[in-house]
């Protein structure tokens, strides 16, 4: 399962960048993980398995969930959302893309701007500030 997972987030890195895959400093395969991670110690995380809980400190670069059912606190410059049925609380974020359907995406403030850049071209997404 891991193997598999980890060979379809390639293919899916490959399609969306044209080539170029973007290296992550932390890649979660696994499933059903509970995980506070250090922005500072890895800007970029991808998390690819399902049922993953990640607490962020600091402020990541990127982070990019691959998998489903995946809840998300903290801050990160961009996020992108290829998974289903996953829930990010952001207190800052920049850039926010929710291609997977089903996903809620809320965010407080920009990290370095007013608000966040948003493109939702997936399914039944909701993307919302929080109060």
């Amino acid at each position: 399962m891991k193997a598999h997972a980890a060979a379809a987030a390639v293919a899916a890195a490959v399609s969306l960048g044209g080539g170029n895959v973007a290296r992550a400093d932390m890649s979660i395969i696994d499933n059903n993980k509970k995980l506070t991670l250090d922005c500072a110690k890895n800007p970029r995380i991808e998390l690819i398995g399902n049922h993953i809980t990640a607490t962020l400190t600091g402020t990541c670069a990127k982070v990019q969930i691959m998998g489903n059912h995946a809840t998300v606190s903290g801050s990160t410059t961009t996020i992108a959302v290829t998974g289903n049925h996953n829930v990010a609380n952001l207190d800052a974020v920049d850039d926010i893309s929710v291609a997977g359907k089903n996903n809620t995406v809320s965010w407080k403030k920009g990290a370095s701007k007013n608000a966040p850049t948003v493109a939702n071209p997936g399914k039944d997404n909701k993307v919302t500030q929080a109060n």
